[in-house]
C-alpha cells in the first residue's frame, strides 16, 4: 500500500520551499515519507513573498513522530 492510499495529515506549514525541502529531507532521513503540498503555488507574488505557505505532509500513523522530529529539529538549529 502506498503513501497515496492513505490519508495525510498536514503538520507544518513553511514559509518557502527550501525550508519545506529542508524539513522534508529531515524527515526522511529519519524514514518517515513526507509530501509537500502547494510547492508550486507558492511562488513569490509580484516580489511580495510568498502566497501560499508549502505545507508539509505525512500520513496520519506517522503524524507524532514526524511532530516530535521537526520540534527537536527546530530546537537544535537555533
Amino acid at each position: 500500500m502506498g503513501m497515496e492510499d492513505k490519508p495525510l495529515e498536514v503538520i507544518y506549514e513553511a514559509q518557502n520551499s527550501a525550508e519545506a525541502e529542508l524539513l522534508c529531507g529531515v524527515l526522511k532521513s529519519n524514514g518517515i515519507k513526507c509530501v509537500l503540498l502547494d510547492r508550486n503555488a507558492s511562488a513569490m507574488v509580484a516580489g511580495f513573498g510568498p502566497a501560499i505557505p508549502v505545507r508539509l505532509a505525512v500520513i496520519a500513523e506517522d503524524r507524532e513522530k514526524a511532530i516530535e522530529l521537526l520540534r527537536s529539529f527546530k530546537y537544535n538549529e537555533e
